[in-house]
């Protein structure tokens, strides 16, 4: 019965967070029509990305140390009001004055780091209230209100946007903070068994070190970071050469029913490991779906017809938010407690840290090597044009394939590596990072 109320405060936590998502990411799309529509410039949307993505990164590791320092929900409900601040800085600002850039890029950086400091507490509280064996299905919920935001918002904003403007959007967004605020004082969070008194005295630098030391102890943890680091390497170049590909051969309605398969089939994902948990051995999962996702993934790049891509595409997607929510399981169950916020932290940051590298690297790779090296003359397109085409659009196809080769190669080798089969079995990782006076 304990766990069945646990995974009900879950469900309650969640819900709220939902509420405020779907908010965030109906201010996050206006903002960017808004940027394209005002300035008319790709390079200052681009900027928004990045103070959207950086920022967090950088304070990641501080956040975390804060998240074991502190009260848990009191690092999500201070996120909260640093999201609402930040929100309602740009509807003030727009209503008295005008809208400047800087005003936006600075909201954003307050987003990102509100962000960076929710994620570990999120985290950390979910392994705190949800019972090891529900892990799974509320990990699968997480994934699908992820994906769930980005197909939503973009279409309920588009119809919205010419009636309530800006403006109207920017209230939303603020209301869905209390939503989520209401959601965190309701549910009770148990408390850490830790020493309070070592937690409060010890320096910022030290509990980020211990988080370093524990990662660097079990090493099995630090394979799962290099697998999920390179996945989203390679999704990095994903994200900014599928759209281009899916215009040089056909429209933007295409292009439209292309990201909708990709949101829906993330959608699907989720609810259906929602509803199954996923298999015992979730090092299994992790390695065995991302197997699936690679190999779709690789496929998707020979196909020349809109509707066969998207069958991939779907299929790649779909086995996505298994592999996440496995992998969400095991750090949530092997990671002790008094250390999860740390932990956690520096796994976003880690993760997500290729990323924006492969933002910048994917149109120079592109223009100066895979679209020479296609091109109708050069030998790559004469041997390899009847199977990708010639020109950016063969070069996209070839760059993305032999990176899909690189993920299924690494799935299959770190699926057979010693260490992390041993994160199936229910032993403790080691702990000698953490002080002897906290437990």
């Amino acid at each position: 019965m304990e766990g069945y109320k646990g995974f009900q405060s879950f469900l309650f936590l969640w819900g709220g967070q939902l509420g405020s998502l779907l908010g965030s990411s109906l201010t996050t799309f206006a903002l960017g029509v808004y940027i394209l529509q005002k300035t008319g410039s790709v390079s200052n949307f681009a900027i928004t990305l990045l103070c959207m993505s950086i920022p967090g990164l950088l304070i990641s590791p501080f956040a975390g140390a804060l998240v074991d320092k502190w009260n848990r929900k009191g690092m999500m409900l201070a996120s909260d009001c640093l999201s609402g601040i930040a929100t309602l800085g740009i509807f003030v600002t727009l209503f008295f004055s005008q809208l400047q850039l800087w005003h936006i890029y600075t909201a954003v950086i307050m987003w990102s780091i509100a962000g960076a400091m929710q994620f570990p507490a999120y985290q950390a509280i979910v392994a705190q209230i949800v019972e090891k064996k529900h892990l799974g299905r509320a990990n699968g919920l997480i994934q699908m209100s992820d994906a769930a935001s980005s197909i939503v918002a973009p279409p309920i904003a588009g119809i919205l946007l010419p009636f309530i403007h800006l403006q109207g959007i920017l209230i939303i967004d603020f209301l869905s903070f209390f939503i989520a605020i209401f959601s965190l004082l309701v549910v009770k969070i148990p408390p850490i068994h830790a020493c309070e008194s070592f937690r409060k005295k010890q320096s910022i630098l030290l509990d980020i070190k211990d988080g370093i030391q524990y990662l660097r102890l079990n090493k099995a943890l630090l394979w799962f970071l290099t697998y999920f680091s390179l996945a989203n390497f390679i999704l990095g170049f994903e994200n900014v050469l599928l759209q281009p590909l899916i215009l040089s051969i056909s429209n933007t309605k295409s292009l439209g029913f292309v990201m909708s398969c990709i949101g829906v089939s993330m959608v699907l994902g989720g609810l259906v490991m929602s509803a199954w948990g996923g298999p015992k051995r979730k090092t299994r999962g992790v390695f065995g779906f991302g197997l699936i996702s690679s190999i779709c993934f690789t496929f998707i790049w020979i196909c020349h017809s809109i509707p066969v891509m998207c069958i991939f595409i779907f299929l790649s997607f779909f086995f996505l938010p298994f592999g996440n929510t496995c992998s969400q399981v095991i750090w949530q169950s092997k990671v002790e407690l008094n250390i999860q916020g740390r932990v956690f932290a520096l796994r976003r940051m880690i993760a997500m840290s290729l990323m924006p590298i492969s933002y910048l690297l994917s149109a120079p790779l592109l223009d100066h090597v895979f679209t020479p090296l296609m091109d109708s003359h050069a030998l790559g397109g004469q041997f390899l044009g009847g199977w990708f085409g010639v020109g950016e659009n063969g070069g996209i196809r070839l760059f993305l394939m032999i990176l899909g080769l690189i993920w299924v190669l690494t799935s299959v080798i770190l699926s057979f590596h010693k260490e992390i089969k041993l994160l199936d079995e229910d032993n403790k990782l080691k702990d000698s990072v953490v002080p002897a006076s906290v437990s």
